[in-house]
């Protein structure tokens, strides 16, 4: 199947499209998922092994729902950090964190602002496509990692079954963004989204893409039929 024409390309057009959704966002999510991405969340943030005094960076984090899952899972973590180039995603964001020891950060993927060495988990829900260089941001997620440090992704992707793909594709492609359109009031948001799915590599290809990253023991999980797919991998230097 043919690469499909991306409608936005380029970080600051991105980044002016989750400005300009960011207030119906949390809403399409539940909405146009049907309440899994809330699953899938939790899902990713169960791959960490141990919560108990480790450091956390959720990169490309959004209106923070992994990091109050991570919060929810350790209220004494030593260190939750959220980092989004999204300023609009960031305050609304902030307004569910309050209260709690999390800190939310601009910042891109390619250059995170943050020491080498200094987390026990990396993880990003939902963001690798929407990196202007996902090999870059990789190697920073690496880049920040403690030895023995994993990372976690969590990606849309497209099942292997012939009628589910087709299924999907058609909802994907046609269903989602007209009510992602029609709700949001963003022309294009919603059309960008199964165009970067459809762009970027999945299953054994992004596996290898973590792999050329310096990451180890990358493994990978289908869930929901393989429209969402979990990966993993460690640092082990």
């Amino acid at each position: 199947m043919g690469k499909t024409p991306v409608p936005l390309s380029g970080s600051n057009q991105i980044q002016a499209m989750f400005n300009a959704v960011a207030p119906r966002y949390d809403f399409l999510n539940r909405l146009l998922s049907v309440g899994y991405d809330r699953r899938w969340r939790k899902l990713a943030v169960n791959e960490f092994d141990s919560f108990t005094n480790k450091n956390f960076l959720d990169v490309a984090t959004g209106t923070a729902d992994i990091t109050l899952e991570i919060a929810s899972r350790q209220p004494s973590s030593n260190k939750i950090i959220g980092m989004d180039f999204s300023k609009s995603m960031l305050e609304l964001g902030n307004n569910k964190v309050s209260g709690l020891d999390i800190n939310l950060i601009p910042g891109s993927a390619e250059n995170i602002p943050l020491k080498d060495k200094t987390f026990d988990g990396v993880i990003t829900a939902f963001g690798v496509r929407n990196f202007s260089d996902a090999k870059q941001g990789l190697r920073e997620m690496y880049r920040v990692l403690k030895p023995k440090g994993k990372i976690v992704v969590l990606e849309f992707s497209f099942p292997q079954n012939g009628l589910l793909q087709w299924l999907y594709r058609f909802y994907f492609e046609n269903i989602l963004p007209l009510t992602g359109r029609i709700i949001s009031g963003h022309n294009n948001a919603y059309s960008y989204l199964p165009a970067s799915v459809a762009n970027f590599p999945q299953g054994n290809d992004f596996k290898k893409m973590l792999e050329e990253s310096g990451f180890e023991d990358v493994s990978l999980k289908e869930l929901t039929l393989g429209i969402v797919t979990l990966y993993t991998g460690k640092k082990n230097a």
